[in-house]
Order: structure tokens, then sequence, then C-alpha cells
């Protein structure tokens, strides 16, 4: 697919390797920028490489209705805004929920089907992840025929094996094809790639899942009645039972405030279990007003702050972020206190008596007489025990599984009262609604080397686990199969799994009395980030050997992203940058952090900032290289 030839000489070619969501924000910026005066008498090619060339990236359009985005359907759009690319905001459009809104779509009975029956969708609706394949499609196509006359894009459909230098400082792209293009710089957006292919002769392997997506497809030979052991409790894991249950004929009736589980008989039994044993906790209703949550004491100025304290030394994890963000937990769990209790204006005026102690140094004092004001009516709150709570001893699998399901009762009771009405939920949120502060702290380098390690392993588990957690939805139907028999928990924290010869053996490591059960099939429901020292992606593991991209801090055991530059440019194994390749999205997770979310309305947006930045940076770099085809006219 091509679009827009022009005759005029082409003043620079830009690659795009990926054309999910982070690939699109790329093109959109070229599309927009490439149509300003500045770029007037110049001609742009672009050359996108992607295997499909939809756009819907990891969204696939034919994937079940039962796969549900974690992110409603209200804070998804494309369309970048003022908040985060200034003046130059080029098209505008709706974002998801009114896109669906305004194609009559409804969500069905079962409350997450998508179609022409049932009630209207709700802003703060979890939708189908093909719902956003869909519009991610749509918004390409819209995109592409907005190409100005002075820009040519190219599509290819086709995947890229290599990326070397090429003559006069170009970059050269190969394909699976054979083809071979020459860009002068480029793009790398290819999101969550996949790891690199197992080991079929380690033990066990014939009956390991290694790739758990798309989980109809991946556990098609698990049959009904046999037992399949689960390791992760998130988002990737509730999508493995949704598949193994409503996939298969299952489905659930509301009875007494809860559901019931009505099996289809091909489901199997899954045991289920995870390093820490903690459930995650489920996403709230999004029911908050008032606009986006204002920190008090969490904020970026504050981390310079103690930045330039110490001569512009790397932060600390438990000694300098950690303390700045349970102190932001537990405002944000009174000013939601204060307004429930004593309604909006009580809210604004805490808010400020909060800010004022603070500048005078009395805040903890207020803070305090707060917990003892609030803790009859919404209960104690200690975000130190939310974050890590102590390891819990369980005398017996049953006290183990008897504990778990009070766990997911307890927070679901939390999650359905929502951001506007649970004082609990509010206080977790801060560690989503201030992700770009943590960035702030974290991003380049921002840590120290045992912080930045810690972090990317267990804390990151950590936020994950409180606040980006599956829909409650979710957890109501686990509850389900917890009671029907088709799931247990029965191991506790940390459970051995090994290979027995005929079977997978899990057994217990922290029960006063041991359990161990064997399963015919083994997956972990984890979705790791893309490893540049084990990766199935030919592109990646190409550049690797070739050492023009490293690990970023090869020192850490945790962060295993691509190493790149405050510019976005990677980093070779020799230290030096490339700076005709700039790496975007998931790829960067290790030197920046938390790159795999959908790009959201309202304020600045990081996915699309990094992509405006990098685009504006591109386009005069090339406009520097060459003058205008007039202006050389005139002076003929």
């Amino acid at each position: 697919m091509t679009t827009s030839p022009q005759r005029t000489a082409v003043a620079g070619t830009v690659g795009i390797i990926g054309l999910g969501s982070r690939g699109i924000g790329v093109l959109e910026r070229l599309v927009t920028l490439a149509a300003r005066p500045q770029w007037a008498g110049r001609r742009l090619v672009v050359e996108v490489v992607d295997p499909d060339g939809s756009g819907v990236g990891i969204h696939a359009v034919d994937q079940p209705d039962h796969l549900l985005l974690n992110t409603v359907c209200a804070q998804v759009s494309l369309f970048p805004d003022e908040a985060t690319v200034g003046e130059a905001v080029g098209d505008r459009g709706p974002d998801l929920y009114t896109w669906v809104t305004a194609r009559g779509l409804k969500v069905a009975d079962d409350g997450y089907t998508l179609g022409h029956e049932g009630r209207p969708v709700r802003p703060d609706d979890y939708l189908p992840r093909r719902v956003l394949g869909e519009y991610l499609a749509w918004f390409l196509r819209r995109l592409l025929d907005r190409v100005p006359e002075n820009m040519e894009v190219r599509v290819h459909r086709a995947t890229a094996t290599g990326l070397s230098a090429g003559p006069d400082d170009s970059r050269q792209i190969t394909l699976d094809t054979g083809e071979t293009l020459r860009v002068d710089t480029v793009f790398l957006t290819t999101g969550h790639t996949p790891p690199a292919a197992p080991d079929h002769g380690t033990p066990g392997a014939s009956r390991r899942i290694h790739a758990i997506y798309p989980p109809a497809t991946a556990f098609a030979d698990v049959a009904a009645g046999r037992t399949v052991a689960l390791g992760g409790t998130g988002l990737s894991a509730m999508d493995v039972l949704a598949s193994l249950t409503l996939g298969r004929g299952g489905r659930y009736e509301a009875v007494d405030g809860g559901l019931r589980y009505l099996p289809s008989g091909r489901e199997p039994r899954v045991l289920l279990f995870s390093r820490t044993g903690i459930p995650f906790r489920a996403r709230p209703a999004a029911n908050r007003t008032g606009g986006p949550y204002r920190p008090v004491v969490f904020t970026s100025e504050a981390l310079d702050r103690l930045r330039s304290a110490g001569d512009d030394r790397p932060l600390s994890l438990h000694g300098d972020l950690l303390p700045l963000i349970r102190t932001e937990m537990r405002i944000a769990f009174h000013r939601r206190g204060a307004a429930l209790a004593r309604g909006s204006d009580a809210e604004h005026t805490l808010t400020a008596r909060l800010r004022a102690a603070a500048d005078a140094g009395t805040l903890d004092d207020e803070l305090r007489a707060l917990d003892l004001e609030h803790a009859e009516r919404f209960g104690h709150f200690d975000p130190q025990e939310l974050l890590f709570p102590d390891a819990a001893e369980f005398d017996s699998s049953d006290a183990y599984q008897k504990w778990y399901e009070e766990r997911l009762r307890s927070d679901l009771v939390e999650a359905r009262l929502g951001l506007g009405g649970s004082p609990t939920k509010a206080g977790l949120e801060v560690l989503r609604d201030l992700r770009d502060v943590v960035r702030h702290a974290v991003d380049f380098g921002g840590l120290d080397e045992d912080s930045h390690d810690e972090f990317y392993g267990s804390f990151t588990a950590t936020l994950n686990r409180s606040v980006t957690g599956p829909q409650l939805d979710r957890h109501e139907e686990l509850l389900a199969l917890l009671e029907a028999g088709i799931v247990s928990v029965p191991f506790g924290p940390a459970p051995r799994v090994e290979w027995d010869g005929t079977a997978w053996r899990i057994s217990s490591t922290r029960l006063g009395t041991g359990h161990s059960a064997p399963a015919d099939w083994l997956a972990y429901a984890t979705s790791g980030q893309p490893d540049v020292e084990a990766t199935g992606s030919p592109l990646l593991a190409d550049l690797a050997a070739g050492g023009r991209i490293r690990r970023h801090r090869p020192g850490a055991r945790s962060s295993r992203g691509v190493d790149i530059t405050a510019d976005q440019h990677p980093v070779a194994a020799d230290g030096r940058p490339d700076r005709k390749v700039r790496v975007l999205g998931p790829l960067c997770e290790g030197a920046t952090f938390y790159n795999h979310y959908v790009p959201s309305p309202g304020g600045r947006n990081r996915a699309l900032a990094d992509a405006d930045r990098c685009v504006t940076a591109v386009l005069a770099e090339l406009a520097a290289a060459t003058e205008p085809e007039t202006t050389r006219s005139t002076a003929q």
C-alpha cells in the first residue's frame, strides 16, 4: 500500500518498524508535522514494515469478546491533544467510548459481548480487546486518508530481520521477503516481542505451554478433565481462565449478590499458584469525579529537590521514593474520606490544609490526627502493609485457600465502591495516577543500582498487583470457579515446580502441612517484558549479536530492555548511541518505566509525547540536511 506519490526530490526517508499503537503514534506525528509550512517544498517518504500492516498490533480483531481490555473505554484515545503536543494537534477525533457509541454498539447480557443488542456502553466499561483492534485499524485508515501531497507512505507487509548501516550514513532494513529498504532514519516500535524459542529437549517440555496467546489455540491440547498448573494470578491468568471456561461453553448466572458457574463439561481442572501467594487487587469502578489527582508531596519538583540536595545522586527506592509515595497514599485516602464524610468542599479544605502543613513541616502531625479521625468509619490504612504485607503462615492448604477467597471478597467490596466510594482504593490509585512522577524518579538511571534492580523486579510486581489487576468482574468469576471446583489455589506462596518423569508436580513450601499435586500441563501466565538477550525476534537477535544494541544496566538482573539515551537512541555494546535509530515502547522497559499501556486522553500522554518529541527532532535533522526544492529553484 502506498499513498500520495510526489514528483519533487526526496528530502528524507523514514522507516517505522512495527505498526501497533506506538508505530501509529509515530506515523500520525509524521503526517501531521510534514503538512506544516516548515516542510513545504520537501518530499518525505515513510517506509512502514509490519507483518500485518492493519495497525491492530497485538489487539487482533478475530479474538473472542471474553478477552477484555484492562483500561476503561473512555480512557483510550489515539488522538493527541494540546496537553501533549501543543498547537500541533492535527486531527481531532473520538476516544474509544465515543467511537463505539457512535456505531450503536451495546453490551450483551453476558456483560462482555459487544454487538447491537443489550444495554448502552458506559464510559467505565472494559471492552473486548478486538474492539480496540478495530479502533486502531479505523484510526490508521483515517490517518492515511490525510497524508499530505508532499508525503508518501509505503506499507510493507513483512517482518524486519535485520537493520544495518548503509551508504552515506543511511540505514538498511532487511525484510524476510529478501527486500532491502534504504532509509535516513528508523523508528523501532515492535512492541511486545516474543521470547526466545523454548528448548524442547528439557524435561517436561512437551507438556509445558510456553506461549499463552492466543489462549484458545495455546491450550487446545488440554483436554476436558485434565489438570493444568497455571502460574500467575494477574491479567494474563484471568485471560487463560476465561478461555478455558467461557471459551469452552461455560457460563455464569447471578445468585445472592454473586455468581455461580455453570460448566459445559469441556473444562480442565486448574491449579492456580504464584510466587507471592497474594492475589491481585481488582480494578475499581472508575466513578471518581473532579478531574485528575493533584499530588501534595509526591511531585517531580520534590524529587528534583532530593537530587539537588545530594549533588544529583541517583535516588534510593526505600530512602527517597517510597516515603513520598506512602505519604501521598495516606493523603489521598484522607482526602477521599473527608469528601465522603463531609462533602467535596471538605476535601478541598483538607487539601489546602495539608499543603500548608507540608510547607510548614507539620504534615506528619496532621496525618496522624486524620488516621485517628477516619479509622472508625473507613478502616485502618497503612500503605506499608498494603504494599509489603507480612508473609502469612498457614497450617494447611484448606486454610490458605480460605484466606485467599476472603481476601478476594474483601477487595471486591472496595472495588465495587470504586474510586469515588472507597478511600482505600483512592489511596492505592496514587500508584497509577502518578506514574509519570514515578517515571521522573526512575527513568534513565534515576535510581541507584540496587534500587533499580529491586524496582524493576519485585516492586514493579507490587505496583501491578496493587493497581493494574484484573477487572472486578473477573475476580467475581474467579470466586465462582473456586466454589465450583474448576479452579483451586492449594499451594500457598512460592511452591516448588518440577517434572517427575510422568507429570508436573507442584508442591507447597510454606504450609504447616505440606500439599502436593500432579498436573498434566504447566503454563506460566505472565506477560514478561522484551528481553534483549533472550528474544524470539530475529531483528532484535541480529542487533544484539552484532553489538548494535545492548541490555540496559547489564548488571541488573531484572532490567532486560534495550538501553537507550534520553533522546531514545539505542546504545551499542561499545557505549556509543546510534543517532539514526530511535526506540519507542515496551522495548525500552528498564531504561524507562511503564511503556506498555495504550494512549489515554486528557493530560500529558507519555506515549504520544515521546512520538512528538522524536518526530520533531527527525524532521528538523532532515530539513537541516537539505534545502527546500523551492529555495533551490529560486537560487537558480
